[in-house]
């Protein structure tokens, strides 16, 4: 089981990451930014997180605030998976592991 967790930690962990640096290219990029291909690989990316929550909240929150809403989203997802393993006893660390 840890290697499940694992595996679905780095993918949210990626998913953290790349809303980061579509953030950052957001302000370093003048102009459109669609026009650069590091950003439109960034936005191909996070479709997957960012189109449910354009369905379901898009209405409410302006479109330049979905970034926040989607990486404390993906935060409390990691959190969440954390607790979620650590209760039912899946995540076992080693008994050597210094602290």
């Amino acid at each position: 089981m840890l290697t499940t967790y694992t595996l679905l930690s780095y993918v949210i962990a990626v998913l953290m990451w790349t809303l980061i640096g579509r953030g950052v290219l957001r302000l370093l990029i003048p102009g459109d930014p669609m026009k650069n291909p590091v950003y439109r690989l960034f936005t191909w990316a996070l479709w997957p997180v960012l189109a449910p929550l354009r369905a379901t909240i898009g209405r409410v929150v302006p479109h330049s605030h979905l970034g926040w809403y989607a990486f404390i989203i993906l935060l409390a997802l990691r959190i969440g998976l954390y607790m979620l393993f650590y209760s039912q006893g899946w995540l076992v660390l080693p008994a050597n592991a210094p602290l």
